[in-house]
């Protein structure tokens, strides 16, 4: 924000009249509304908080300033954006009791426009002076015009005109008003919006420094606001709020080292969670205090660690001097020290030798011709045994180098027991021992320590005689007592602060983070350097009242005096897309999401897919009990939801069941609904309202078909004659008749069932999608898409695909066994009913068939499945092709030569206007003096009509591309439209082939593993074994059987079957009218930060308690 905005009315050119693009839709009886109009060219691109005080002074100078509950605002329009402006802009203008709407013609608007409006009633004449404006306004009768007469020189402008449009509402403090047509939005939005991503708007944000953080704080309580990075050129630390956002990440630093020692304190302290409920950012006095204390806590735990680090280090080498001492003695407590040293002085002969060897357990040791041997401690009393302790683990490779580096002049003794010690750091128990390594000369003591330097083996200098050596194990007993106290207080100090801290913690993380995503936002903003930032964000319509409030409780809050602004920005950019979900419809936004997000208020296949996603998941799955599984399993999750989310379980495939288990729900309930129309269950049907069919054979014929298979010894079939065995007037009420369930042909007649419901579904679907693609058209009022691709495509449908069903349908009603008259043609019988793959065959080859089912002479023809079976079925087949191929030049060439023509005409139009106002424009700066005033009415134009049109039938940005890219396009669509309804409509086939494999997949559990195992034992010949055998075998079989189909028909044929679910509402259906192209609207939200937060800490307690446990 700049001050210098008094030259902001300089160069202002005349009277102007302008478009109100927000027209007034409020109306009172008590006083007009007045609009006062001004065009002015800037010199600078910001707004004066002087300028806007002057005319509200001059304004209440003159008792016309709005009152509190009134609105005054600042409009800044410039021109660029939208093309209509440039040529013609409409001012509705209401007065009197008719509200007449007056269309008023703009003269050539040359730069910038200021509106001032306000609402006041009138009476007389007002005039306003100001310092560079001179207000005039009068009533009259027919309409109320404000004019406005400018006291400066009139110049001609020839600047550039600007790129954008902003406009700035000022209001008293503590008012959040809101214009008509906002509140009219507004209204929209509070409809149910699932159906269509939420209005969104662009705002610009202006705060000053002071109080941005309070109202960016308070805006991230409520998770309205998506911020645009304006920064986004810079790197992380060129922003300026970069060092804020250091010290945060130190403090978080230190917050994280101060939780780990919690985390690994012993006894083990429960970390406790962060309070979601209240997120009122911290002031920064207090998150000064929180540095200052975070400091002393990380200073005083590295010295309590240091200093334990120490005295466990000192403990755990006193523990290692006191065992050393301990074998040394016990080594040395068969000859004393003197009298081994004397005698080692004394000779070096063998016997000498002999008897120190044995005494000290070193069997064979060399000979005196192999390697003399001289006094051990030389002639200047050096060492000549070392003793110390090293890992257990590198025993045996300790001894084994140490013999070859001495070239076996050394001898090793090792204890045959091990004790441990705790690592000072981890705490982790380490196993070690105890070694003794005798030696003779300088040279292989060098040998030896440096072995063990290699081993990581410690050293420690042992008395040589025992009364030395007891001294100091007693005084190593004391100090190792003395350490032993002061690690326990320090422990127990150490477990004080800990447990206060373990309250703490949670509250301290979430104002770091809180504080931190605070600034984080701040740094997208742009800073001057009179201290405002200025920043854009989205902004949902509905969320736009409590965006303001939000903005005037930081503003409040933070006590200064600059209230923040927020100004409407018109742009050409893409808004984010925003669903609002609930639990329930969360899972289905999320699989319509996966394939990829919406254009911004493009229909949204979400609520479509609540019903139909578990419906053709249940055609697939189609099993009444295992529906019920998957049933009882989702009710499992629902009705224990709190429990669940209260153990916050981290493991990823529970979840994965967890989240989906509302929509495991609505597939269970649809897979029992789809298994009682198959009517399967566990692959068998059940017989409730009776079958249609009966046995016609009596008891004669059948023990002779009997006696016949036992003579025969195979199996033979009886065929139930549709005539004699089924009673049309009893057909099975609800799904499959049973009597199917044990037929030979059964599959022959379910296949053929599934198979054609499966191409009704899968067009019914395909063309209910086609018809929410007029939808997107006329919502985006792109009506030539409506007219060259709504039209032909649900044409192209119907000519072919739709006839199609309706052929399928027809032949389910009136086609059956018995012969009679149909569709006008008499029917012999089933033999004769017609093949529809092969008749649609014959409709593209338009191949010439018989008519009917007789020839002249009364016969049968020999293919009469294949010949028309209505009458003018050849006429109708012909003229539906012909139809549906005259759709695809449409489809192809519509829309590019449209957009030509309107292009063209766009263009002519646009000249003329630009001629017809440079003309005016010419005479009005001629003039000398003051500027030319129009008090005539005002003029509309045939052309401006026309302008108009052509703007309300422009189809968007492929006016911008080359027709050739244009018709690429079509033409890539186009094919894949005509392509895609064939491939699409084959491709829900997969609806009766996966049904077909999980019923036979079925059927061979329940017959190859349950009852196989069950009749296992009726071959034994001992009753009473087979008796006893018979529960036991059955419970095992049934085991078999139930693991079987949990893990195959219920998981893994459950996955497949939600998978092909998963590609038909992708690609077959949501093809037809979803881009999926748009990108998600993530909202600013101190809630969704803190819970990233304790994610981490949990995932840190998670690896902290696997750590415990390994040790």
């Amino acid at each position: 924000m700049s001050d210098n905005f008094h030259d902001v009315t300089e160069n202002s050119q005349g009277y102007r009249f302008f478009n109100t693009r927000e027209p007034f839709s409020r109306h009172h009886s008590s006083h007009h509304w007045h609009r006062l109009n001004f065009d002015v060219f800037p010199k600078v691109a910001n707004f004066s908080r002087r300028f806007i005080a002057r005319v509200r002074e001059n304004l209440a100078n003159f008792g016309s300033a709005p009152a509190e509950e009134e609105e005054l605002s600042i409009e800044r329009a410039r021109d660029g954006q939208d093309d209509r402006r440039e040529h013609i802009d409409l001012s509705e203008i209401f007065s009197g009791e008719n509200h007449n709407t007056q269309l008023q013609e703009a003269s050539g608007i040359l730069g910038g426009v200021f509106n001032l409006n306000f609402d006041k009633s009138l009476e007389g004449h007002h005039h306003f002076q100001s310092d560079h404006l001179d207000l005039d306004s009068s009533s009259q009768s027919a309409q109320d015009v404000i004019y406005l007469r400018d006291m400066s020189t009139t110049t001609s402008i020839s600047e550039p005109i600007l790129h954008q449009s902003a406009k700035i509402s000022l209001t008293p403090p503590g008012k959040n008003p809101i214009s008509s047509h906002q509140k009219k939005m507004s209204d929209k939005s509070d409809e149910i919006s699932m159906f269509r991503s939420e209005p969104m708007k662009l705002y610009q944000m202006i705060l000053v420094k002071e109080a941005a953080f309070e109202c960016v704080a308070e805006l991230g309580k409520h998770g309205n606001v998506q911020f645009i990075d304006l920064n986004a050129k810079l790197s992380l630390y060129s922003r300026s709020f970069v060092k804020q956002m250091r010290r945060c990440e130190e403090m978080e630093r230190k917050l994280r080292f101060l939780e780990k020692q919690v985390i690994t304190c012993k006894p083990g302290l429960d970390p406790k969670s962060i309070d979601f409920g209240d997120l009122t950012a911290p002031t920064q006095a207090e998150m000064i205090q929180l540095e200052h204390k975070l400091d002393q806590l990380e200073k005083e735990f590295l010295d309590l660690n240091n200093n334990d680090y120490a005295l466990r280090r000192n403990l755990n080498s006193s523990r290692e001097f006191l065992h050393v001492m301990k074998l040394v003695d016990e080594f040395f407590q068969v000859h004393k020290e003197e009298e081994a040293k004397a005698r080692f002085e004394r000779s070096a002969t063998t016997d000498d030798i002999e008897m120190f060897s044995k005494s000290f357990g070193f069997g064979g040791l060399p000979s005196s011709n192999e390697m003399p041997m001289t006094p051990l401690l030389g002639a200047d009393d050096n060492a000549w045994f070392v003793a110390g302790v090293l890992p257990l683990d590198k025993k045996e490779s300790f001894e084994r180098v140490l013999w070859r580096a001495c070239r076996r002049t050394a001898f090793v003794r090792t204890s045959d027991s091990h004790f441990l010690v705790n690592d000072p750091v981890t705490l982790e128990p380490l196993p070690k021992c105890v070694f003794i390594v005798f030696f003779k000369g300088e040279s292989l003591r060098l040998i030896v320590e440096k072995v063990c330097d290699g081993f990581n083996a410690t050293q420690y200098p042992c008395p040589k005689s025992s009364k030395d050596r007891k001294m100091k194990m007693s005084e190593t007993e004391g100090r190792m007592n003395d350490l032993t106290v002061v690690i326990d207080t320090t422990q127990t100090h150490r477990y004080t602060i800990l447990k206060d801290l373990s309250y703490e913690l949670p509250i301290w993380l979430k104002n770091i983070q809180i504080q931190k995503s605070v600034f984080g936002v701040m740094n997208m903003f742009t800073v001057d350097t009179n201290g405002f930032l200025a920043g854009e964000c989205w902004i949902p319509a509905a969320a736009e009242e409590n965006v303001r409030q939000a903005l005037h409780d930081g503003f409040k809050a933070s006590g200064t005096e600059v209230e923040p602004i927020l100004n409407e920005l018109w742009t050409n950019a893409p808004p984010p897309t925003l669903h609002k979900t609930n639990k329930f419809t969360r899972v289905f936004q999320s699989i319509v999401d996966s394939y990829g997000v919406g254009q911004y208020r493009e229909v949204n296949p979400a609520p479509y897919t609540i019903i139909t996603f578990p419906f053709l998941f249940a055609i697939m799955f189609g099993d009444a009990a295992h529906g019920a599984i998957l049933l009882l399993a989702g009710l499992f999750f629902i009705k224990n939801e709190r429990k669940i989310e209260a153990k916050k379980i981290r493991d990823e495939i529970f979840n994965t069941f967890y989240g989906g288990r509302y929509i495991m729900m609505l597939m269970g309930l649809f897979s029992i609904y789809t298994g009682f129309l198959y009517n399967d269950a566990f692959a068998k049907s059940f017989n409730v309202f009776g079958s249609g069919w009966s046995n016609s054979y009596n008891e004669t014929q059948l023990d002779w078909w009997i006696a016949r298979a036992y003579r025969k010894k195979r199996e033979f079939a009886l065929e139930l004659v549709p005539e004699k065995s089924f009673d049309y007037e009893k057909t099975y009420p609800f799904g499959v008749d049973p009597i199917w369930n044990i037929a030979d042909n059964r599959l022959s007649f379910l296949n053929s069932m599934k198979m054609k419901a499966s191409v009704v579904i899968g067009i019914t679907q395909m063309t209910f999608g086609v018809f929410l693609s007029v939808l997107n058209h006329i919502h985006f009022k792109s009506y030539i898409d409506v007219i060259t691709n709504f039209i032909p495509q649900v044409i192209f449908l119907s000519c072919i695909f739709i006839y199609l069903c309706i052929q399928i349908i027809v032949k389910w009603i009136f086609f059956n066994v018995n012969a009679g008259d149909i569709l006008g043609y008499a029917y012999p019988g089933s033999h004769c009913a017609p093949s529809l793959l092969i008749g649609l065959i014959n409709m593209f080859m338009f191949k010439k068939r018989n008519e009917g089912y007789y020839d002249q002479d009364g016969n049968v023809y020999r293919n009469c499945h294949l010949g028309y079976w209505y009458p003018n079925q050849r006429l109708v087949e012909t003229v539906l092709i012909s139809i549906s191929i005259a759709c695809i030049p449409i489809m192809l060439l519509g829309k590019p030569l449209w957009v030509r023509f309107v292009t063209s005409k766009r263009h002519k139009l646009q000249e003329t206007k630009s001629l017809k106002s440079i003309k005016r424009n010419g005479t009005t700066v001629s003039a000398p003096t003051s500027p030319v005033v129009e008090t005539g009415p005002p003029r509309f134009t045939q052309e401006d009509a026309e302008l108009l049109l052509a703007d309300e039938l422009d189809i968007g940005d492929d006016i911008h591309h080359s027709l050739t890219d244009i018709f690429v396009h079509q033409a890539i669509h186009t094919i894949e439209f005509v392509l895609g309804c064939v491939s699409h409509t084959a491709s829900y086939l997969r609806l009766w082939a996966l049904s077909l494999a999980h019923a036979q997949l079925s059927e061979v559990m329940w017959h190859m593993v349950l009852m196989q195992g069950i009749h296992s034992v009726d071959n034994i010949q001992n009753k009473d074994v087979a008796f006893y055998l018979q529960p036991i075998v059955a419970s095992i079989s049934f085991l078999i059987f139930a693991i079987l189909s949990l893990s195959i028909l219920i998981m893994m044929e459950g996955l497949s079957a939600f998978l092909h679910a998963l590609r038909l509402h992708w690609v077959e259906f949501q093809s037809k009218f979803y881009l999926g192209t748009g990108h998600p609207f993530h909202a600013f939200y101190l809630k969704e930060s803190l819970e990233n937060a304790q994610l981490i800490t949990e995932e840190t307690d998670r690896l902290a308690d696997i750590s415990r446990g390994q040790h």
